[in-house]
């Protein structure tokens, strides 16, 4: 019950008026002190509260002898309603948005703060994506993503990625694992977040150990080609890495002290955290 509740709020109804919706489909007709004891809604918020769902049609009133009762509206009928109160005004402004937005400029930078908000702008590139898509991830990021990039799949993109995880399922696509994982975390105190959708618009973002993320969302030709042409080299570099073996790599570059500090680096923003 609690999460019906939960999505009659998300669509506009109060947590009271929830309550007494919810308490009406359950329990039959009911009076106001029934619905007070049934729904867990303040005997003094009752009458002001169902009053108004009878004025948005959500509840009706019925006269029976003994006084009046209310009774909801059928779960069908309600949310025929709902869907008429959000499709109509979502499909208007569908229409009617577009013509008066404005281009950005290929040459601005978009600023991501916060990994929901990562997410969301990497899950709209890879949903608009048409023929190829470019990405590096990890297995945390894959979760939110794993659907949309079947889905970008199942319509014909062409996807080539790079997975830091040694364990979770593959997605959709080409995909390499990536072989140090841990030397890449330490490196960026977190987990990157990379890709380009059609050689055309790119995203990089730095999820950090912190629980903080920031990024940067762009079309700029140049930076585009440079994220695009990073994300070619990991692959390929990965590929050389599997050809020669991983004793044979390790030894080479473990025993070169300025590549081994090269590849180990430091992590970004530690000494100012």
């Amino acid at each position: 019950m609690d999460a019906i509740v939960e999505r009659l709020r998300q669509v506009g109804f109060s947590l009271y008026e929830a309550r007494l919706y919810a308490a009406l489909l359950r329990h039959g007709p009911q009076n106001g002190n029934e619905l007070s004891r049934n729904a867990g809604v303040p005997s003094s918020k009752v009458y002001a509260t169902v009053e108004k769902l009878v004025g948005e049609g959500s509840v009706q009133r019925i006269a029976i002898p003994g006084g009046t009762r209310f009774v909801a509206l059928p779960p069908d009928e309600l949310v025929d309603r709902l869907r008429r109160r959000f499709n109509d005004p979502l499909d208007y402004l569908a229409e009617k948005l577009p013509p008066l937005a404005e281009r950005v400029d290929d040459d601005v930078f978009l600023s991501l703060g916060g990994q929901s908000t990562i997410l969301e702008s990497a899950r709209r590139l890879v949903c608009a994506a048409e023929v190829e898509l470019h990405i590096s991830l990890w297995e945390p990021e894959l979760d939110g993503l794993r659907a949309d990039i079947a889905e970008a799949a199942a319509r014909g993109v062409r996807i080539f990625g790079m997975l830091y995880s040694a364990t979770a399922d593959e997605p959709a696509g080409t995909w390499l694992r990536h072989s140090y994982e841990e030397i890449v975390g330490n490196r960026v105190a977190g987990r990157m977040l990379t890709l380009v959708a059609d050689g055309g618009e790119a995203l990089v973002a730095r999820l950090r150990d912190d629980g903080g993320a920031d990024g940067v969302q762009t079309r700029h030709p140049v930076l585009t080609l440079i994220v695009s042409e990073y994300l070619h080299h990991d692959l390929v570099l990965q590929r050389a890495q599997l050809e020669i073996g991983f004793d044979e790599w390790d030894r080479w570059w473990l025993a070169d002290p300025e590549l081994r500090g090269q590849i180990l680096g430091h992590a970004l923003g530690r000494s100012a955290a």
